[in-house]
Formats: structure tokens, sequence, C-alpha cells
């Protein structure tokens, strides 16, 4: 059996984003779709739930369980990052 573990994420547009607003809503209104989506390909088990943050709608915060290793999680959450433009940071 494969343990699970618990990551916390909160995802953003940086302010000074070049990127356009109807653009940015898009990827955070599918952002728990997306990301279930990437996470699924290499851990079919993998669940992803996405909440507002108190920060504005260009901000997320995403809560994985998965049985993915540290550096798997990095390069997906990476490949996103560079992809769409967003600020990933991890939370305690």
């Amino acid at each position: 059996m494969s343990l699970k573990t618990n990551f916390s994420f909160e995802v953003l547009y940086p302010a000074q984003s070049d990127i356009a607003k109807a653009q940015r809503d898009e990827v955070m209104s599918s952002l728990g779709t997306s990301l279930q989506t990437l996470f699924a390909a290499d851990d079919s088990a993998a669940a992803v739930v996405v909440s507002d943050s108190h920060k504005g709608s260009d901000n997320k915060i995403v809560e994985l369980v998965t049985t993915l290793q540290d550096p798997q999680i990095a390069a997906i959450l990476k490949a996103f990052s560079d992809q769409h433009g967003v600020t990933v940071t991890a939370l305690e």
C-alpha cells in the first residue's frame, strides 16, 4: 500500500502579471480540473481541492492528496506554473 501525503499550496498571479484578466480568470476557474488531470496522469487516486483565498480572485488555495513524491509534485507544479504564469507557494 502506498502512503498518501497531504500538501497545501497557494497559487497566484503576481501583481505585475502581463496576462490578461480574462485569461487569469479562466485559469483560476478551471484550476481544480486542470491540476486533477495533471496529477491523475501519474497517480489515479490523487485528489485536488481548490478553494478561494482571502487575497482575491487571482489567489487560490490548493489541497492535494497524493502518493507522488516531492520531486514528481514539484515537476508537475513547475510545468503548470511555467505554462500559465502563476506562482505556486507551499503552505504549512
